[in-house]
């Protein structure tokens, strides 16, 4: 770029002047030239003179603006402080200039304000100016959001400096602030004011500064894209939580608004009046909230008793947790509190049959949730109710309601390192007596007795050893010969006490769950309970030697329970120690599956499931090693397999699928057209399927070289050989599909310049006539969600968004489907849009929505199905493609409103009651058809029908009514 010349600065500025992009062209390249040293920044303002004193307020303006440019695209670190210092006294002077240079002026002082080297005594100069000559809210939107920006800048970098200015700084704030309205604007100040509140001490503007906020509360805000860009409602009420619970002097006004909000009839008043509360309760402590707890309190048990809605209901439950806490640092107070809620409540605890039983059960329990000396107070009175309502003859459900509650109270207690037995004046309650004896009592009220183990379970530091020992018996009996819930919560009670009575848990292990010598059903149940405690590192092991001996044994139904606790093992997110190298390492797994694998009494004809947890758990285990110990295993067993690959295809699985890319060595991807053989040529479903995986991971893998394109081709043409040979059946053409769509699919998901090319072929096979349709129906192996082979777990390659290519090249291709071919384009379309992101849908609604019309006419009912729930979500987006299609739609809806299948009717009448949210004018000329139509279907067989059906003709007849 040639340097930028003296001598003809004036007349490009006068040039550039008439247009925005010039002129900001122009001052860039002065601001370079200021930076290489070509021209100084004195002698470019002093060009800029006789624009900057021309009695024409519009050419000062374009002086002001152009310097103001320059300025802002001047490194920061570039100007001095002497040069800053000139330029802070020249804005503050153009401050007193006409009204319409102001923008331009703000311009130039965020420019400089921005600088490193801004002066320290600069921040005061500049913000006397300001609030002495700009009126904050007569300017535009932006050059408000500027103002509130430098400000925002100076409390970050120059705190200190802007205190000396004391309460008119403050004042100045609030003055600028005051009436602003913009919502992009707010989120600038909402950003800010709380740090600016906590640091200046407001004085006597405290409630002036709150007043200015508050005038916002609640939030009454629509987002739209023309006024609030990304902003929304949520946006700017959450950040006004900040602003209104900034400081503590707030609670005098904050409180009154928070009290008199909840006393009104609107939700959303309600919401942000709780969230507000939750808010601040912590920043306005107890001296804040004293005084305002007898108005607080009834307000918000009228959202819990009876609490009818469910959100309001959980706010509410929350603000009485932040309330509790905050007034729990003066104990009178929160005795006081807690005891004005349980009077409150005691009348519906002390039947628990009540209707408000629960409502006021879930109130004292976020009570106690605050901590533990509210805990206790609440804890008096619900045992005591508790246990004089347990003792009395009242039925099974009413005591397992009882004993749930116990529960719940004891489990926060327990939260906070306490004991019931600590409170004295429950000392003669003995809960965990009452429970054992109770458990050892009851004999086939299983759900009751799944709650006293629950109960114990929580209470376990209250036991003493020989209440634990007669648990442990109640534990194994009910193991032996309870229930499921039983057992389940006897296996939950095994991992409780195995990490803290380690040594008594592996005794009864040895002595009263003994292996041997009982019935194959109770060694199942035996099984399963003592492998809960495999995650636990003192005991885990023991009990994984043990399984593996088991799985080995000649019970079918042993080994099967045996695998498959090992299997929920490995599949265990949270565990003390490595299973999965333990089990490698320290037992022979491995041999012994591969021992079973080849088991002629296990034969995967007679024992499918069997040889499908063989391969998963060799799965699990090989995905875990380190390369060299995935080789090991590989070089160890792959001969074995190669025996008979038809066979022994599951282990292939569980052997291939885990690897790491880079142990895809020549001999492995040398099997590639042994599967490619066995996926396109076996009589079993599942070995087929199994062998397309196993391709598809190989090709997913390897190198992107010579050779992959190699294996490429040899695979796609035998595929093309099978589907254009009339010679082969249609069950071998079928298979030929399946396999071409996993290559497809791991050619995509690792993102391969060749995918596209076999994307292509892929689509094409829907315009054969005798294939079409099943490829159609096959579409799904692309976006498959429950697909658990090529995902990142193991080790394949995926690229983002690789589903959503699939779909955008079938949405391209719309229009050249016709005829017969047009049915099997459609069926696709549905199995991609069933599992495609909503975002990407949204994305291409316009040519999306008159396809799934289209697709309402297929005669596949679980398709229509999946195609109305579809455009039952996309209706809620009001678009106005629905409005152009309401004919079509509307038509295809009262049509499949008899349609045989009852969730296709309730669907289809789902969808026409959602129309009634668009315009009345769009409606009308259909609704005498729809309410005909819907007075068949208001008669249907079916009860859920009639009810759809009764609700959607409501909402037709009530279209244009008035008021309405």
């Amino acid at each position: 770029m040639a340097p930028t010349k003296n001598f003809d600065l004036v007349e490009r500025f006068s040039v550039a002047f008439d247009d925005d992009n010039k002129l900001n062209a122009l001052c860039k390249d002065i601001a370079i030239d200021i930076e290489k040293g070509t021209i100084k920044l004195f002698k470019v303002v002093e060009e800029l003179g006789e624009f900057l004193t021309n009695t024409d307020a519009s050419i000062r303006e374009n002086g002001v603006r152009s310097l103001s440019i320059i300025l802002l695209n001047v490194s920061k670190n570039f100007l001095n402080e002497q040069e800053l210092q000139l330029m802070t006294l020249f804005y503050c002077d153009r401050l007193n200039d006409h009204h319409s240079i102001i923008p331009a002026i703000i311009t130039g002082i965020l420019a400089i304000v921005q600088m490193e080297n801004f002066p320290k005594d600069s921040p005061s100069k500049l913000f006397l100016a300001l609030f002495r000559n700009v009126r904050c809210q007569s300017e535009l939107q932006e050059t408000r959001r500027n103002i509130y920006t430098i400000l925002q800048i100076l409390l970050s970098s120059r705190l200190e400096d802007l205190k000396l200015l004391g309460p008119d700084f403050v004042y100045g704030v609030i003055s600028s602030m005051d009436g602003e309205s913009d919502p992009r604007n707010l989120m600038v100040l909402f950003s800010f004011l709380p740090h600016f509140m906590k640091e200046f001490n407001l004085h006597h503007l405290v409630e002036e500064m709150f007043e200015v906020i508050a005038c916002y509360f609640p939030v009454d805000f629509n987002s739209n894209t023309k006024d609030g860009r990304e902003i929304t409602r949520d946006d700017l009420a959450i950040s006004l939580e900040y602003c209104l619970s900034a400081i503590p002097e707030f609670a005098e006004y904050c409180l009154p608004l928070i009290i008199e909000k909840l006393d009104s009839n609107l939700k959303i008043a309600k919401m942000d009046s709780l969230r507000l509360l939750v808010r601040s309760s912590g920043v306005f402590g107890v001296e804040g909230l004293k005084q305002h707890l007898d108005e607080l309190w009834p307000l918000i048990r009228r959202e819990v008793l009876p609490g009818n809605d469910e959100e309001l209901k959980e706010q509410a439950l929350k603000s009485i947790i932040s309330v509790t806490k905050a007034v729990s640092e003066d104990e009178q107070i929160l005795a006081m509190f807690v005891k004005k809620i349980t009077a409150d409540t005691r009348s519906s605890l002390c039947d628990v049959q009540l209707s408000l039983y629960w409502p006021a059960e879930k109130l004292l329990e976020a009570v106690c949730k605050a901590n533990d000396k509210s805990c206790r107070l609440v804890l008096k009175t619900v045992v005591t109710l508790c246990l004089a309502q347990y003792t009395t003859n009242i039925s099974r459900l009413d005591r397992i309601s009882l004993i749930e509650t116990l529960n719940n109270f004891m489990a926060i207690y327990t939260e906070f390192g306490c004991n019931i037995s600590d409170i004295s004046e429950l000392s003669w309650t003995d809960l965990p007596l009452l429970y054992l004896n109770e458990l050892s009592a009851i004999k086939n009220e299983y759900a009751l007795k799944a709650k006293l183990i629950d109960g114990l379970a929580i209470q376990k530091l209250s036991l003493t050893e020989c209440q634990r020992q007669s648990l442990y018996n109640e534990v194994c009996n009910e193991i032996d010969c309870g229930n499921n819930s039983t057992r389940l919560s006897c296996q939950s009670i095994f991992i409780t006490f195995a990490k803290l009575y380690s040594n008594e848990v592996l005794d009864v292990i040895n002595k009263q769950l003994t292996l041997s010598g009982v019935e194959t059903l109770i060694l199942k149940n035996r099984i399963e309970a003592f492998a809960t405690i495999g995650k636990i590192s003192n005991l885990g092991t023991t009990v994984l030697s043990i399984l593996v001996e088991l799985a080995i044994c000649s019970v079918p139904e042993i080994v099967f329970a045996s695998l498959n606790s090992i299997k929920k093992l490995l599949m265990s997110r949270k565990f003390e120690y490595n299973i999965h190298n333990y089990l490698y390492n320290n037992t022979n797994i491995m041999d012994e599956i591969f021992h079973l694998n080849f088991a002629h009494n296990y034969n995967a004809t007679e024992f499918p499931e069997l040889h499908n947890l063989l391969s998963d758990i060799c799965l699990l285990i090989i995905r875990k090693l380190s390369a060299e110990d995935q080789q090991n295993v590989v070089e160890k067993y792959s001969n074995y397999l190669r025996a008979d690959m038809n066979k022994n295809i599951l282990l292939w699985v569980g052997l291939l699928t885990p690897l790491l890319p880079c142990n895809f060595t020549q001999q492995i991807i040398d099997l590639l057209m042994l599967f490619v053989e066995i996926s396109l040529n076996s009589t079993c479903e599942n070995t087929r399927l199994s062998s397309c995986r196993l391709a598809a991971v190989i090709i997913n893998k390897m190198n992107e070289n010579d050779n992959f394109e190699k294996c490429l081709n040899m695979v796609r043409t035998e595929i093309i050989r099978i589907l254009n040979d009339d010679k082969n059946n249609l069950e071998q053409k079928q298979a030929a599909v399946i396999l071409h769509a996993w290559i497809t699919k791991a050619l995509i998901t690792r993102g391969s310049k060749m995918s596209q090319n076999f994307l292509d072929y892929h689509v094409d096979l829907l315009r054969m006539e005798l294939i079409g349709e099943f490829t159609g129906e096959k579409f799904h192996i692309f976006v498959d969600k429950n697909e658990n082979t090529l995902i990142e777990d193991n080790f394949c390659i995926v690229k983002l968004f690789y589903k959503q290519r699939v779909f955008q090249n079938i949405i391209k291709q719309n229009e050249t489907f016709i005829d017969n071919a047009r049915q099997n384009y459609l069926i696709a379309l549905i199995h991609l849009v069933e599992e495609t992101p909503m975002e990407l849908l949204l994305m291409h609604l316009v040519q999306l929505v008159p396809l799934l019309i289209e697709s309402l006419s297929l005669d596949n009912g679980q398709l229509i199905l999946s195609t109305l729930k579809t455009l039952k979500l996309l209706l809620e987006t009001k678009n106005e493609i629905f409005i152009e299609q309401i004919q079509s739609f509307i038509s295809r809806c009262l049509k499949l409103s008899t349609h045989p299948k009852m969730h296709v009717r309730i669907a289809a009448l789902n969808c026409l009651s959602s129309y009634c949210n668009y315009s009345t004018v769009s409606l009308k000329p259909y609704k005498d058809d729809v309410l005909e139509k819907l007075s068949e279907t208001i008669d249907d067989k079916k009860r859920l029908v009639r009810q759809m059906a009764v609700t959607a003709r409501i909402r037709w007849y009530l279209i244009g009514a008035p008021g309405v």
